[in-house]
């Protein structure tokens, strides 16, 4: 290995998966040829039923497979599975979907941005369209000013709120001080509320409109009309629990601009004649109020700089089961939670 190698930051992809074997196979490839020296990748598999733990183990000798014993969602799978990747010595890792796919150069650039100040903390990329060269829909929408960066030379790094959680790039210094992410949540705003957290404890968190990648958007929820069901409920009910537990403001003025956001969301569902989804609306909204106290205590915790769970209490117990052994526990083809925290 050349000796500019031994100084990079070796960088863990953590592919997150529910039953998304077809997937799998053109991020691996996508991650296979990205051209960065220090990389590991994992598959982070939420009990898949697919055959998509079986694909891994015969074709892809080097992703290290770390299984769920079921469906933990976005933040438990990844709080049960960083601990591994730490111990495995990577200084980054990358939360990643398994409907990704990198563009050349993509970590090679996250890790330059990464590296240029000590204060940053979480790294995200700029998104194109899945089959254009076009930026996609999230970057019009929530960072339009970063959109003639993505083709200008020599573009810096823009500070911002948040960046998508379908593949960023998190240091360990910052998950270590931040805390995992917020098992409450289960799955969406999930990212959102870690940047927040993280910028309230004064890391930064940055777009590199350089780093391009391409994100399909909904692999999972368009799999089945439960998933699409599953996916509405726990947006809409997270957007609220996001914006009532902000921890810059008082939790008042939180539920001031909640019923503000409200209004305006019945507001665009008259206008479009929606009956239905004002019932929708004022469904989750009621679900929030009646669980208003755990929110509060999410929000006092946020505020107070404590970090949260790694699972939801009734989750406790479980333990993820680690295939194929890496180079600190040789010749242990499975190992605990517990064993990986101790040898991080």
């Amino acid at each position: 290995m050349k000796s500019v190698d031994k100084e990079l930051p070796t960088v863990g992809i953590l592919i997150l998966n529910y039953n998304g074997k077809s997937w799998l196979q053109p991020v691996y490839e996508s991650v296979r040829n990205h051209g960065y020296p220090k990389v590991r990748i994992y598959l982070i598999d939420n009990a898949s039923s697919d055959g998509s733990v079986e694909l891994t183990l015969e074709n892809y000798l080097e992703v290290k497979i770390i299984r769920m014993p079921q469906n933990l969602g976005y933040c438990m799978a990844y709080n049960l599975a960083m601990p591994y990747a730490f111990a495995d010595g990577c200084d980054w890792v990358i939360w990643a979907n398994n409907d990704i796919r990198l563009e050349p150069g993509c970590l090679n650039e996250l890790v330059r941005v990464g590296a240029a100040d000590p204060r940053i903390g979480v790294v995200g990329p700029a998104f194109l369209e899945w089959e254009k060269d076009e930026p996609n829909y999230y970057m019009l929408g929530n960072h339009p000013n970063a959109v003639p960066a993505m083709r200008g030379p020599g573009s810096e790094p823009m500070d911002v709120d948040w960046v998508e959680g379908s593949f960023l790039m998190v240091s360990r210094r910052c998950a270590e001080t931040v805390g995992p992410l917020d098992p409450y949540l289960f799955f969406y705003c999930e990212e959102t509320d870690f940047c927040r957290r993280a910028r309230y404890l004064g890391w930064r968190v940055v777009l590199a409109p350089r780093s391009l990648a391409r994100h399909y958007a909904g692999g999972w929820s368009q799999g089945s009309r439960q998933n699409t069901l599953r996916k509405n409920w726990l947006q809409t009910r997270n957007y609220y629990i996001y914006y009532l537990a902000n921890p810059f403001q008082s939790f008042s003025r939180n539920m001031l601009e909640t019923a503000h956001l409200f209004g305006v969301k019945v507001k665009e569902h008259l206008n479009n004649h929606s009956i239905a989804s004002i019932f929708f609306e004022t469904r989750v909204l009621l679900f929030i109020l009646r669980n208003l106290r755990t929110v509060f205590l999410k929000w006092q915790r946020d505020r107070a700089g404590v970090q949260p769970p790694m699972t939801t209490p009734d989750l406790q117990s479980l333990k993820p089961k680690i295939l194929r052994s890496h180079s600190h526990y040789e010749g242990s083809d499975t190992l605990s939670l517990n064993t990986m925290r101790a040898s991080g």
